[in-house]
């Protein structure tokens, strides 16, 4: 299963752009703009209060796990991984690991696993002040058709396979979000930045308890520091 796309709060301008318009300079000015209260999903009108997290700017990993072995790829089937990070993965995530963490006991069969998060560290986007080394940040895991809680994965099955999850900074409102990501904070997650220069990518906020959109996906959205002046 391929991650679901993950939508900012609200629309943009360019939401009511036509796709002629989008050969017309004249008509780009703003087009990137949100759009306050207008929400891109619905759904993000009816939550109030959040679950925030540092959104980390790497490249998208699932980690697959089925019938005992373990294999990985990108956000999409013709994603391609940069080398150094793939044998990263491949020393990390070992068959072994995964049966240990994930099987009930030598008589189940081994279940479906997907691990979601980030790759981050040199040379894959700006993430190199992260790490001088390349790494794995999980943020979400789906066993069968179960997604488990945010808790489970980030004080259990992080633990247990030795990988971080990002930051968390607590609940917040939908006002109290804008206005954090307002004020640029520093990133939590920049292991590489002890002089705590480089402002954080933005927030990924979900609904706690965990909810779903109509077509299986979990309800999420995310808002960058660069996108709110």
């Amino acid at each position: 299963m391929e991650y679901p796309k993950i939508h900012s709060l609200f629309k943009r301008q360019g939401w009511y752009f036509d796709e002629n318009a989008k050969h017309d300079p004249s008509k780009q000015q703003g087009r990137q703009s949100f759009i306050p209260g207008d929400y891109s999903c619905p759904e993000f009108g009816n939550i109030k209060l959040w679950d925030v997290e540092e959104k980390i700017d790497g490249t998208n990993i699932r980690i697959i796990y089925r019938d005992g072995k373990v294999t990985f790829g990108g956000r999409t089937k013709d994603s391609q991984l940069p080398c150094h990070l793939l044998e990263y993965l491949q020393l990390t995530f070992t068959d072994s690991l995964l049966a240990f963490v994930f099987s009930k006991d030598e008589s189940q069969p081994y279940p479906n696993v997907t691990l979601f998060g980030e790759g981050y560290g040199p040379k894959i986007q700006s993430g190199g002040y992260y790490s001088k080394e390349p790494g794995f940040c999980l943020f979400d895991v789906r066993i069968g058709s179960w997604w488990l809680e945010k808790d489970v994965v980030r004080h259990k099955i992080s633990e247990q396979l030795g990988v971080t999850t990002p930051p968390y900074f607590g609940k917040m409102t939908e006002e109290e979000i804008i206005q954090f990501v307002k004020d640029k904070h520093f990133s939590r997650f920049a292991l590489n930045d002890p002089e705590h220069k480089h402002v954080m990518e933005g927030v990924m906020c979900r609904p706690k308890p965990s909810m779903l959109f109509r077509n299986g996906g979990p309800i999420i959205f995310k808002l960058k520091c660069k996108e709110i002046l």
